[in-house]
């Protein structure tokens, strides 16, 4: 589960969404990037090769977008791992000092 502490009370829209945010920051992270890469696409979209068609192209920019949202999640995947493995590891350690 989260080691963050879930209030007892309502909350509100803002509060939600930051503890949201604190729990799970590969997320926003993720989205962002794919709305670059998207942004990134459209400005570029008059640069393209005149042979490339434009399904071709928008098919190799919804490829580059997901790759960056789903890297994002592989490496907030690995944080979390990381994460509680010295997390682990930290209290195994205090463990076996205070004996």
């Amino acid at each position: 589960m989260s080691s963050v502490d879930k209030p007892n009370f309502d909350e509100s829209t803002g509060n939600k969404t930051f503890r949201k945010i604190k729990e799970n920051p590969m997320v926003p992270i993720g989205m962002t990037g794919f709305f670059l890469a998207v942004a990134y696409g459209i400005k570029n979209y008059k640069n393209r090769p005149k042979n490339m068609s434009t399904s071709m192209y928008v098919m190799r920019f919804r490829v580059f977008a997901q790759s960056i949202a789903v890297g994002s999640m592989f490496v907030g995947i690995g944080y979390t791992i990381l994460k509680e493995h010295w997390t682990a590891a930290g209290q195994e350690t205090s463990k076996s000092s205070s004996k």
